[in-house]
């Protein structure tokens, strides 16, 4: 009988450790999308990114002839397990489009919904597509 308090108490050790009140990120290579407002945790480096805001949209919408075709700017917050938060943009055209996370580069894949006709988007609406990617160098 003692062999089976053993396994019992082996067994919850094990679904305990496999549980977390983290949620498990993403991993480099793999795509993953935020809304405005939603944070997530880069998974090799335990580094939160927040999603703060989408501050410059002049790209130029489907149905309307433009000289050039604009840009999308979206503000993220990358906090580092072991340091302080920053705030960086990344760009869908003009100016960089990745932040450099440690041994890694967080890389700004589209900006959508993408305008169809000149007006607003609603802040609520916008989705970042992003990727991690390890730097080579």
């Amino acid at each position: 009988m003692r062999h089976g308090k053993v396994c019992i108490v082996v067994l919850a050790g094990l679904l305990a450790a496999g549980c977390s009140d983290e949620p498990v990120g993403p991993v480099p290579g793999e795509t993953f999308t935020l809304a405005p407002g939603d944070q997530v945790t880069l998974s090799p480096l335990g580094t939160h990114v927040r999603f703060i805001e989408v501050s410059e949209d002049s790209r130029c919408p489907l149905r309307v002839q433009c000289v050039w075709a604009g840009d999308g700017a979206v503000v993220l917050e990358v906090a580092p397990r072991d340091g302080d938060a920053t705030e960086h943009t990344v760009h869908t055209t003009e100016g960089p489009d990745a932040v450099i996370v440690g041994s890694y580069e967080l890389t700004l894949l589209s900006l959508s919904p993408y305008p169809e006709e000149p007006g607003d988007i609603e802040p609520a609406d916008y989705r970042a597509e992003l990727v991690l990617y390890e730097r080579l160098e």
